[in-house]
């Protein structure tokens, strides 16, 4: 069921099982896991079904560190949260992404990948993923490799590059369509019994009891006026990567520095993947135009789709390498470029694009970019017919991209800035930071791969000034993966919530989504926080149903017969 909370009176206090903050990922998977369980949950949404402009406005903030663009086109604050605006990436994480590693700076989560390995199955069918295959052998190499994938043959005809596994290694990734959760499930919420879905409602304040060991109820106003009150036996957090740490540190009734910050852990380790684009890449002749490890030809020009499924290849180094170098962990893919991909020409129609969509501010920054497509035509032109047929013969140029994962480092972090917006809540100010080990990284993983391609005879690599020479570009760019700022640790000292996603000290207060990451490997993020979801979600099922069986126990004979 949907309400539309600037509908209901001021004063009302609506009361339920379970209370989710935020429509997103997170939240509408949990969500569906109590419908489908019979449970009753209050969704709160702060948007509507479409993006609004005020309700966007809420999102935005400062950047003090380094530069760091967390509003429009990167965050959605409607129906479907952040996956209104995914690409889609799919990938299991690794059990060395959990692992602890004595060179990289507060590593190690306390639970492993066979802890989720049941739950990434299940995210795979949230996600409508059709296939759970990772091995890069089954996917390309000939028709007899489809047999591996259960899946019918497709036309494409991309192929494995003979590169030393033990130096450098290929690795598959998988495309949810991407998925829109808040249109894919809208009906399901909508016709439900159980799980009710309140739209235009902005939590405010999260408010515990005197002693801090449990959350009362939540604090609710629409931006038309109406304050509302939401109390539930059990709460969860889940609102994203940035906005669930503005949440516990503006909730600072009880405690001054902010909702289970006693330690001053809520928004530290903020972590985001960099990305990175380096060098002109000149294949040998047999080497070109091989869409496997070109990201042109997975997402954006064209899918590269095979036995039904959409993949994309990366490379990497393997763990040992990264172990013996010391290294983050990274993926790199190959770039082709088109005309207008060396100026602000593409920028400029991805974000018109945007708009069209409603997902992008419909005024701001638009005369410059009309401006910018008015100067530069006819790569506007050349760009726009090369990016729909998915053209090859327009390539212009080879470069290679990376995602990097990012240290975790306690300086990048998420507080709270003096301006408040319309709700009169303060901003968010992130200083965003990337260590020492994450310039080595980046470094060192271009030049080992390059190093590979040459001698291997794939193709002649010529890089650019590494970044411990010439710094940070002044065009670096994160993935818009908000991740860390509320982690996962078994020690109150070193995380907010612990392996259960239960926050440290509060009996009934979860916090879902990526800002529980402890550290962030290089793969995307919404496979693991849909995993982690899911588990949290069984977790609350059975304590919901386990409940209930005691109440009745307790419950008088006389009492049931009524």
């Amino acid at each position: 069921m949907f309400i539309d909370a600037r509908q209901l009176n001021t004063g009302q206090t609506l009361e339920t099982e379970i209370c989710i903050i935020g429509a997103g990922a997170a939240g509408i998977t949990l969500a569906m896991e109590f419908h489908r369980a019979g449970i009753d949950c209050l969704l709160l949404e702060s948007g509507g079904e479409t993006r609004d402009e005020a309700t966007s406005d809420c999102y935005r903030g400062e950047s003090v560190g380094i530069p760091y663009d967390f509003a429009d086109g990167t965050r959605s604050r409607f129906l479907g949260g952040s996956s209104n605006c995914w690409g889609g990436f799919c990938r299991p994480w690794d059990q060395d992404a959990f692992a602890a590693r004595d060179w990289v700076n507060a590593s190690g989560w306390p639970i492993g990948r066979a802890e989720l390995d049941p739950y990434y199955t299940r995210a795979h069918r949230v996600l409508k993923v059709p296939a759970e295959n990772y091995r890069p052998g089954d996917w390309v190499g000939g028709d007899h490799a489809f047999a591996a994938t259960g899946l019918k043959p497709g036309s494409a005809k991309p192929y494995r590059l003979p590169l030393d596994q033990r130096a450098v290694e290929d690795i598959v990734s998988h495309f949810s369509p991407p998925l829109n959760l808040g249109l894919e499930y809208r009906q399901d919420l909508k016709d439900s019994r159980h799980a009710t879905v309140l739209l235009w409602a902005n939590v405010v304040d999260i408010q515990s009891n005197p002693w801090g060991s449990a959350i009362e109820l939540v604090k609710v106003r629409t931006l038309s006026g109406v304050a509302l009150t939401v109390r539930a036996r059990t709460f969860v957090l889940a609102a994203g990567g940035i906005e669930n740490a503005r949440l516990l540190l503006a909730s600072n009734r009880q405690q001054a520095d902010g909702l289970g910050n006693r330690y001053d852990l809520v928004g530290r380790y903020f972590q985001d993947h960099p990305r990175f684009v380096n060098g002109t890449v000149n294949f040998a002749e047999p080497f070109r135009h091989n869409p496997f490890y070109d990201i042109k030809f997975h997402c954006i020009a064209d899918d590269l789709t095979i036995a039904g499924a959409r993949i994309s290849g990366q490379l990497r180094l393997p763990f040992e390498v990264q172990r013996r170098e010391g290294l983050l962990d990274a993926q790199v893919w190959f770039r082709s470029m088109y005309p207008g991909e060396q100026d602000e020409t593409v920028g400029a129609l991805y974000r018109l694009r945007q708009r069209l969509r409603r997902k992008w501010s419909p005024t701001d920054g638009l005369a410059a970019d009309l401006t910018t497509l008015a100067t530069h035509p006819i790569n506007a032109a050349l760009y726009t017919w090369a990016h729909s047929t998915g053209s090859r013969s327009m390539v212009r140029s080879v470069t290679m991209e990376m995602i990097a994962e990012p240290e975790p480092d306690p300086d990048s972090r998420i507080t709270l800035a003096d301006e408040v917006d319309a709700l009169g809540m303060r901003r968010t100010r992130i200083d965003w930071r990337l260590s020492p080990t994450v310039v080595r990284t980046v470094d060192r993983t271009f030049e080992l791969i390059a190093r590979e391609l040459r001698h291997q005879g794939v193709a002649g690599v010529k890089l650019d000034a590494p970044i411990a020479e010439a710094g940070w570009s002044p065009d670096l760019e994160g993935t818009y993966h908000h991740m860390g700022a509320t982690r996962m640790h078994d020690s109150p000292r070193m995380g907010v919530v612990d392996r259960n996603c239960q926050m440290h000290g509060v009996g009934n207060f979860y916090i879902a989504g990526s800002s529980v990451f402890t550290t962030s490997s290089s793969n995307h993020p919404t496979m693991t926080l849909v995993a982690l979801s899911l588990r949290l979600a069984d977790r609350l099922v059975e304590q919901v149903k386990s409940r209930a069986a005691t109440e009745a126990q307790n419950t008088p004979s006389s009492a049931l017969s009524l």
